[in-house]
């Protein structure tokens, strides 16, 4: 005879959603102890977002290390892709939506093209190409469906408005 459900088995339930939640609170509580002086709550914050971000991008694009990269692009090609690395852990990796297939390359792959032109956007303003992939992967409203640059590669001429209206806000 199985056991009764009840009470009993949805504490055990929480019980392990509670020990899930103690142990990332636990490894960041002892991370901030480690540093020497005064973490405020937004550095944390800030921290932890651009964490998400670049694991979120990780999912749904893929993230080629530097070599990996340049083994996909090939020595012509490589020099392309050098402003629009992401630093995570140490390192430097590229978003897989940077790159797609050359026209008859026979599986070659190449930089977007419309990321040259996004390179110049973002100098004239000051942002670099960390600052473009994020923007790239955030959801814009300068879309009329309000989703992300990426989802419009295939109109160049729009998001290169998009970055150029968005670098150049001012406050």
């Amino acid at each position: 005879m199985a056991p009764p459900a009840g009470p009993s088995d949805r504490h055990e339930t929480g019980d392990t959603e509670r020990a899930q939640s103690v142990e990332p609170i636990a490894v960041l509580f002892r991370a901030l102890e480690s540093v020497a002086g005064e973490v405020s709550p937004q550095l944390a914050r800030a921290v932890q977002a651009t964490i998400n971000v670049v694991k979120q991008i990780g999912r749904e694009f893929g993230l080629l290390t530097e070599t990996e990269a340049q083994a996909a692009l090939g020595p012509g090609n490589a020099a392309d892709m050098a402003d629009f690395g992401v630093r995570y852990r140490g390192e430097t990796f590229y978003p897989g939506f940077l790159f797609e297939p050359v026209p008859d390359g026979e599986g070659a792959m190449r930089v977007r093209p419309l990321l040259k032109d996004l390179k110049k956007i973002a100098r004239e303003y000051g942002w670099d190409g960390q600052d473009v992939v994020f923007w790239m992967t955030s959801p814009s409203t300068w879309f009329a469906d309000h989703r992300r640059p990426v989802d419009h590669l295939h109109e160049p001429a729009a998001v290169m408005a998009a970055l150029t209206d968005e670098a150049g806000i001012q406050w």
